[in-house]
């Protein structure tokens, strides 16, 4: 069966949503642009196995009926829309270079309202505080972590109520990251996309989220947020961003060694080396548009953090981050930072392996293309070169 024939076009897609959930408003902004282009790469880039297409294509059909479920809840609960929401404070930057840690740990401060991954997966109904421990989709979520391979949770430290990328709420309107699959050309779209609409559908979805579930004081983490700053503040004109950084000789090949795994089977053998040159030209990318992003909007909405101090001295960074935000660092949280630290340090879930020669990357090249980055930020260079 030809790829033509084994992905739904989006009008089938949507009809057969309507049909089961009995529904036909999908609500404001445009996601049909992206879903047709993420749809034409499937069909052109991908080059998956077949036995990928009940996810792949589930994945598509969840998200469309999740925004009409998003839209019924607002049409039951229209006072959803008065809700205020303040923030996001929004960590991003390259990935590997410290945003999951940092986030993971604000994260545990009750002022901040957490972006989770369950509850983006399946938003309505919200949460509701206080039921949160026996929810069903918390409960899929851990028993998900707890059968991850060993090696995914070397890369990555992975927490239930923590908050996450937004791939599942920017993924209603079609123009989440996606860097979880081989689409290439959705990828190049989405680098030049004016994300205004998937931020507004967000913004429409987290207060649905938080209508049962305070506060309203809303964290982020997303490093591909660096792509598109002015889109987010335009939507958000309360953010503030701290960006963080590391030496891209260490972050782009870790990254590509963790997009690597995610990446579900191939009919044929996995191009490694395409995989490498990809995240490393999509990454520069990003950090090309952040430093214009960032002359345009002005530094005060700004804080760069290094990953070396991170790993150095991680309390000090915290304080740091509280006192540019303007927040109360209590000893109750800076007790339960000091606990999660020590649970979480360098190495504590195994040792992540990868070399840039594996995924066709030099290290001189990687300095070279980055070192508009490196000197911009001064950032610590931890390889020779």
């Amino acid at each position: 069966m030809s790829a033509d024939e084994r992905y739904p076009s989006a009008e089938q897609l949507i009809a057969e949503v309507v049909t089961e959930t009995g529904l036909d408003d999908f609500g404001p902004g445009d996601f049909r642009t992206g879903l047709d282009v993420f749809l034409e790469s499937l069909r052109r880039d991908s080059g998956l196995a077949p036995s990928t297409d009940p996810r792949v294509v589930g994945d598509i059909r969840r998200r469309l009926t999740n925004r009409h479920l998003v839209e019924d809840w607002y049409a039951k609960h229209p006072q959803i829309d008065d809700l205020p929401l303040r923030g996001p404070i929004d960590i991003n930057g390259l990935p590997r270079t410290g945003t999951t840690a940092l986030a993971n740990m604000l994260s545990l401060d009750p002022q901040f309202r957490s972006l989770r991954g369950w509850e983006q997966k399946h938003p309505v109904p919200p949460p509701v505080l206080g039921q949160e421990d026996t929810d069903w989709r918390r409960q899929a979520l851990i028993e998900e972590n707890a059968n991850l391979p060993a090696e995914l949770h070397a890369m990555h430290i992975y927490e239930v109520d923590a908050t996450m990328e937004d791939g599942e709420t920017l993924g209603l309107s079609f123009q989440g990251q996606q860097f979880t699959l081989p689409v290439y050309g959705y990828h190049d779209w989405w680098r030049r996309n004016d994300m205004t609409d998937g931020f507004m559908y967000q913004r429409r979805t987290v207060k649905v989220l938080q209508s049962q579930r305070p506060p309203d004081l809303w964290l982020y983490k997303a490093p591909h947020h660096n792509f598109h700053l002015e889109a987010l503040l335009a939507v958000y004109p309360d953010a503030k961003f701290v960006m963080t950084h590391r030496d891209p000789v260490k972050s782009v090949p870790s990254w590509a060694s963790i997009v690597s795994t995610i990446f579900p089977t191939s009919e044929q053998p996995f191009d490694f080396h395409r995989c490498g040159h990809e995240v490393s030209n999509h990454l520069r990318t990003g950090v090309e548009q952040a430093i214009a992003a960032r002359a345009r909007i002005g530094e005060d909405r700004f804080l760069d953090v290094y990953h070396r101090d991170l790993v150095r001295d991680p309390m000090t960074v915290v304080r740091r981050v509280y006192d540019w935000l303007g927040y109360e660092l209590t000893p109750a949280a800076e007790e339960t930072l000091r606990s999660w630290q020590a649970a979480n340090g360098s190495d504590k879930h195994g040792n992540h392996r990868y070399t840039p020669e594996q995924f066709g990357l030099a290290s001189a090249q990687l300095r070279s293309d980055f070192r508009f980055y490196t000197d911009h930020f001064d950032v610590e260079l931890e390889v020779d070169a």
